[in-house]
């Protein structure tokens, strides 16, 4: 006799056994969607980690980074200003040089520009980012490959400058110029393979370590120095005033640097990006004696409150006014000399009753006044 238990029995356990599944998927998905929420959470696994460092990994950076940072950028765009002058030489008319002579004239040019960028883009990209990177030190030694290359490929357009000297009009050289061409492109050939092989081998293996162990010692090392010089810079009470000078010193040099860009001229222009970079570094460079960096403010006010010359002259803030001068930044920078002399001039005069609004009656010294506007 057939009974019809089982059957329930059946449905009772699909169903479960569908419940279950549905709750395990609930979970699975909760637990792999755990970090796409306004706070997401760490998850356990190695495969979720980003190989790039999260955005704080800028404060973790040395305070010399910013520095050697800029220096970088400023050997890249003087890599690529020589390259743009490279380029002007490939397209310039040269009657006495044959247009493939011309072409190899300005690809050794062109290629010295790169090998020379390559080397800043290894302290950039390395040195430079001291703190966020795992070997700076590495990056930068290992860039060197580059710099070899690219070196190989100025001694590859050397020797196609001196093939091209046999054709056209100077063709009756082409017995002495085609075999030493080649000569020289095949020099410049082996310096190329070279580069890539001197990119391997300080990449990987026993070099890598070396280079590793001495990151390891160098960042720490810098950051304790930087933090000595901005101790001292906050004891003396010169490191803001010192960091505000430098930050707008930086900033007139960029400043100048961007109008030589916008020039368009065919030699200067390119010059004006090493001119940029150079100011950009030299306004880094303040936050090696101020820890708290430069905020925008008066850059010498701190020391020249504590003088007791510091006093404003009465006549300063009517002079001190700087329009939209285009010359602006020229101007700040020669008021330091205008307005020590001025200010000499009236505080030798002032002294006997040209305080009016003061009670203390010295003589009252401009210094630096177009500084600290």
């Amino acid at each position: 006799m057939k009974t019809k238990h089982p059957a329930p029995l059946s449905i009772t356990s699909l169903a479960a056994a569908g419940v279950a599944a549905l709750a395990l998927l609930m979970a699975g998905c909760s637990s792999s969607g755990g970090g796409s929420g306004a706070n997401p959470q760490p998850s356990g696994g190695g495969a979720d980690t980003p190989v790039t460092p999260p955005p704080p990994g800028a404060a973790q950076t040395a305070p010399t980074a910013k520095v050697t940072e800029g220096a970088g950028n400023t050997v890249v765009s003087a890599g690529n200003a020589v390259s743009e002058i490279g380029k002007s030489i490939q397209e310039a008319p040269l009657p006495l040089l044959p247009t493939d002579a011309r072409k190899g004239a300005g690809g050794v040019v062109v290629n010295a520009g790169e090998a020379v960028g390559a080397l800043g883009a290894g302290v950039r990209d390395g040195l430079g980012q001291m703190g966020s990177v795992d070997n700076p030190l590495g990056v930068t030694v290992s860039s060197s490959g580059n710099v070899v290359r690219e070196a190989g490929d100025a001694v590859v357009s050397g020797g196609e400058l001196v093939k091209g000297l046999g054709t056209e009009k100077l063709a009756p050289l082409a017995p002495l110029t085609t075999p030493v061409g080649g000569l020289v492109k095949k020099v410049g050939t082996a310096v190329q393979g070279g580069g890539d092989k001197l990119q391997t081998v300080l990449s990987d293996g026993a070099v890598a370590q070396v280079t590793n162990s001495l990151s390891e010692v160098i960042v720490p090392l810098s950051s304790k120095v930087t933090d000595g010089t901005q101790t001292l810079g906050a004891t003396t009470r010169l490191g803001s005033p010192t960091d505000g000078l430098l930050y707008k010193v930086g900033n007139t040099v960029a400043t100048g640097g961007s109008m030589l860009s916008n020039t368009q001229a065919p030699v200067v222009s390119p010059l004006g990006g090493v001119v940029t970079e150079t100011g950009k570094t030299v306004a880094a460079v303040g936050v090696l004696v101020n820890g708290n960096g430069q905020s925008g403010g008066n850059p010498l006010g701190g020391l020249l409150n504590n003088l007791p010359l510091a006093g404003a002259g009465n006549g300063q803030s009517g002079d001190g006014s700087q329009g939209g001068n285009a010359l602006g930044p020229v101007g700040a920078l020669l008021a330091p000399v205008t307005g020590l002399v001025g200010g000499i001039k009236s505080g030798v005069g002032g002294s006997a009753g040209g305080s009016s609004g003061g009670g203390d009656g010295k003589p009252q010294l401009p210094i630096l006044g177009g500084l600290l506007h």
